[in-house]
């Protein structure tokens, strides 16, 4: 990516932090919105849509009678709201660790109180029918792979990118290692997100209708697969504009035929 696009999104996001600083109240009802919307399509990327409805009582502290069939979904999307309010709590601290006892920290947030719940163990196999289909590691380099990864994250190097490229890059390696068998996906996208927060970005929520995108980048190389990415963050700037400043969507295609 172009260091004019990287520029872009740092001034988009600013505009849209001022925008909150202005509206204390309009940004509590936005947040609660989107974080909303982040639990929504998290699921429906790993295959499990819900009803406005049903996110709505699956959080709510007392959800009262739950259908049987629903109980699993339920709790998945409450330990994805668990993951996200612990990502916000450590992307306040004086600094992250990015190592094996934070993937396994969010692993066993994200598979709290579920009925099928594995240990924390790496996969053994090479699964031939998942959700995903780019090319992983095999099961003996996930240990050394991942080391790799978490040295690399800690090097001046790493630290040197722009936030967006450190958070799509190591999220496009760690899809690769593919440690677990299960919600490699999931903890992957967590970390992501760990890094934009931690550096003031907003989440990077790819959309449910962006699943075969998402899947299909993960098969480029790093870079090309941040560049698919970045249309979802643009996407997400776009929401908040569009919320904050009604009119904005119609006000923005003006702009663009007028300059």
């Amino acid at each position: 990516m172009s260091r004019t696009q990287y520029l872009d999104l740092i001034d988009r996001t600013e505009d849209v932090r001022q925008l909150m600083r202005e509206r204390p109240r309009e940004t509590r009802e936005f947040l609660q919105k989107y974080e909303l919307s982040w639990i929504y399509h998290e699921s429906a990327l790993e295959g499990m849509v819900l009803t406005y409805a049903e996110l709505r009582q699956a959080l709510e502290p007392n959800p009262g009678m739950v259908d049987s069939s629903m109980v699993h979904a339920f709790t998945e999307v409450r330990n994805q709201r668990n993951a996200i309010d612990f990502i916000k709590e450590e992307a306040r601290t004086k600094q992250v660790k990015y190592n094996l006892t934070l993937v396994k920290r969010l692993y066993e947030i994200l598979y709290n109180g579920l009925p099928n719940k594995m240990p924390v163990n790496f996969r053994r196999d090479m699964p031939l029918h998942r959700t995903y289909f780019h090319d992983i590691v095999q099961p003996v380099q996930i240990q050394p792979a991942l080391e790799q990864l978490f040295d690399f994250m800690a090097s001046e190097e790493f630290r040197r990118y722009h936030p967006f490229r450190q958070a799509t890059m190591s999220h496009h390696r760690f899809m690769e290692i593919f440690p677990f068998s299960d919600l490699s996906g999931k903890v992957g996208r967590m970390m992501l997100n760990l890094i934009l927060v931690r550096s003031g970005y907003m989440p990077l929520v790819i959309h449910s209708m962006d699943r075969q995108t998402y899947y299909d980048a993960l098969r480029l190389n790093a870079s090309q697969f941040g560049q698919a990415m970045m249309q979802s963050m643009d996407n997400a700037l776009d929401n908040a504009f569009k919320y904050f400043i009604p009119g904005w969507n119609e006000m923005s295609r003006k702009r663009v035929a007028s300059g």
